[in-house]
């Protein structure tokens, strides 16, 4: 990706040019060291989903537990693959997924598509991810796992009642979708 995807939905301001800029620089190591950082940065990349503190509430790895705070970032591997595709997200997805493994990595780009088609906001539930994937001859489990892997969701994370009434109406458990993907997809 360069510096030229910051057009993406108003992304172009001196943070976003400087976030980019940081993304590429550090792509292939995946991490962007504190030293390059400042707090606004930090909540760019965090609103965006670019890039997570490392260190995490109760060692989970969920976005929502992350330790919002002025030290190392890990970029998701689907990022690292948009930097590697100049913001294609159709074979960044394919690229990743052929390279986990996955020998029709093309059925994700499709699964990725429907899951930004049926997000509320950015939320999509368990049950849904499930049902999609029947549509494909897929373990609704194991194509979750990879897609949290790869940093397309997330575990939704949040206070009880919150995340219980959030539940009650998309159904459970809930995922977050990543923030910028979905821009890229529907862009």
């Amino acid at each position: 990706m360069s510096v030229r995807c910051t057009d993406k939905d108003g992304l172009n301001d001196e943070t976003a040019r400087k976030g980019f800029t940081l993304l590429e620089k550090y792509a292939e190591s995946g991490i962007i060291p504190e030293k390059e950082l400042d707090h606004e940065l930090i909540l760019f990349f965090y609103s965006e989903k670019l890039a997570f503190p490392v260190s995490a509430r109760k060692d989970s790895l969920s976005w929502g537990m992350r330790e919002i705070s002025l030290q190392d970032l890990e970029i998701p591997y689907i990022i690292r693959e948009l930097l590697k595709n100049n913001c294609d997200w159709k074979k960044a997805v394919r690229e990743y997924f052929r390279r986990i493994g996955e020998s029709h990595p093309e059925d994700f780009v499709e699964i990725v598509e429907e899951l930004i088609k049926r997000r509320r906001k950015f939320l999509i539930s368990g049950t849904e991810i499930v049902d999609l994937c029947k549509k494909y001859n897929r373990d609704g489990g194991v194509v979750i796992a990879e897609l949290k892997g790869a940093g397309v969701i997330s575990p939704h994370s949040g206070c009880g009642r919150a995340v219980s009434r959030l539940e009650r109406i998309h159904g459970s458990p809930l995922y977050e979708i990543n923030r910028f993907l979905i821009k890229l997809v529907e862009g």
